[in-house]
């Protein structure tokens, strides 16, 4: 990875950050358990299904925030994620978000 070879730590932070990015948006569909999954597929536009875990962290932060989402759906088991997939393959097709740099996103915000 090209983060490895920076020289500083700005420098290696911003290459693992666009790195990160760009496997991010490699997919039609995300799944995650992690919020900065989940935050970062809100800014990118990226269809995706968070899938909870027993603290419950993603289910409160999704209700209390992020609920009307029509790209995001919120699953308690693989099987629900699974089925979630399923229905925004078929509502997005072969649709990618267009790739955005960390520079597009800070212009989002």
């Amino acid at each position: 990875m090209s983060s490895l070879k920076a020289e500083g730590t700005v420098e290696r932070a911003m290459n693992i950050m666009h790195n990160g990015l760009a496997i991010l948006q490699q997919g039609r569909v995300l799944v995650t358990d992690r919020l900065h999954g989940h935050i970062l597929s809100v800014l990118l536009d990226i269809p995706h299904v968070l899938l909870d875990n027993c603290h419950q962290k993603l289910s409160s932060f999704h209700n209390t925030w992020t609920r009307g989402l029509k790209n995001c759906r919120l699953a308690d088991n693989a099987e629900d994620a699974a089925r979630y997939v399923m229905e925004l393959l078929d509502e997005y097709g072969d649709s990618l978000p267009p790739r955005l740099t960390a520079a597009d996103i800070k212009e989002k915000l």
